[in-house]
């Protein structure tokens, strides 16, 4: 995730609606994480293919994680 120095640089820090869910639900844990350390953690599904009907293909499953810190 290296775009997030260009970004904070840019135009400070990110803003809520960044650590948002797809209902528009904030993660409060990992905000006020980022709102204390700088840091950014983010998990995603990596798979290209939905995963076949066993109810998660509208949440991703983290399988990868980056972390980012601010500068």
């Amino acid at each position: 995730m290296d775009w997030i120095d260009e970004y904070t640089d840019r135009f400070g820090a990110l803003p809520a609606v960044w650590f948002a869910d797809a209902s528009g639900k904030i993660d409060t844990e990992i905000l006020s994480g980022y709102e204390r350390t700088g840091t950014v953690v983010a998990n995603w599904d990596c798979s290209p293919v939905p995963s076949g009907g066993d109810g998660d293909d509208e949440v991703a499953t983290p399988t990868r994680t980056a972390t980012a810190r601010r500068s």
